[in-house]
């Protein structure tokens, strides 16, 4: 029959082993901050090792939190794989669907597409948005049906349709563009509500630029020019201004063409250049 002091003994065994093993891990994966079932346990046998032998401590409270720890510990895993479960089921939901995410390389504009797939790993999702994967967490919005950035449904759609274009008024814009030679002409263009993003398009042309959408932007393309710009007013006249350049956010792109915010729901600010 095992003795107090050989149960001891062996449980201070125990203690020293689990230790070393501990602190190979710990010097490995870097120490825990945290107090898991192992600490618990390695406190408990301390206790232990160090108790007055002629006055042994009461272990049923220790037990009883060690169990309560326990009981914790897997509440905490159960949650855990619930989040993980929801995620799994949202991602898998937007399959399909068109959606507004954050762009993660400029964050004061959207990116809008469909979904085509969902994609889990290392317990995190993404999704697929025009061939490009995203965190689930960028996802700002979600429709149903055909992406609203597709080139057709954009041109077709008119100025006062346009997600942060409401309240355009009659009136004109001009492009300028200026050459290598730094020679610059002005082309003005007048704007109503009926207007159409194709007919944007072709006045814009009509100014010997070229244009273009995609993922819901419409580019101005620069081309061999040295700058380009859009102003509001007619040239050297700002009194028949009309106010579509506020409702656009225009930066140069890396290629110093003019890209514009008003063709799709891919912007969340407006602001201009």
């Amino acid at each position: 029959m095992a003795t107090l002091g050989s149960i001891q003994q062996e449980l201070v065994n125990m203690q020293s082993a689990t230790a070393v093993n501990k602190a190979k891990e710990q010097a490995a994966n870097g120490a825990s901050q945290e107090l898991d079932g192992d600490a618990f346990l390695m406190l408990m046998l301390e206790q232990l090792k160090n108790q007055d032998p002629m006055d042994p401590m009461d272990n049923s409270e220790m037990l009883a939190q060690q169990a309560q720890f326990t009981q914790l510990q897997e509440l905490q895993e159960l949650n855990e794989s619930i989040a993980t479960n929801n995620m799994i089921q949202q991602a898998n939901s937007l399959v399909g669907k068109t959606v507004q995410i954050i762009d993660p390389n400029n964050t004061s504009r959207t990116i809008t597409g469909l979904v085509t797939s969902a994609n889990f790993s290392s317990g995190s999702a993404t999704i697929t948005v025009n061939g490009s994967e995203y965190p689930l967490g960028l996802v700002t919005a979600v429709t149903d049906g055909a992406p609203a950035s597709s080139a057709d449904v954009i041109a077709n759609k008119k100025l006062s349709e346009l997600n942060g274009a409401e309240g355009i008024t009659d009136g004109y814009i001009y492009v300028t563009v200026q050459d290598k030679n730094y020679q610059r002409t002005h082309t003005d263009i007048k704007i109503t509500g009926d207007m159409t993003v194709a007919d944007l398009q072709k006045e814009i042309e009509k100014a010997g630029l070229k244009t273009s959408i995609q993922n819901g932007i419409l580019t101005i393309e620069k081309g061999d020019n040295a700058s380009i710009s859009i102003t509001q007013g007619k040239h050297n006249d700002s009194s028949a201004a009309s106010n579509l350049v506020e409702k656009m956010q225009m930066f140069q792109s890396e290629t110093g063409d003019l890209e514009t915010a008003i063709l799709d729901y891919n912007r969340t600010s407006t602001t201009g250049k």
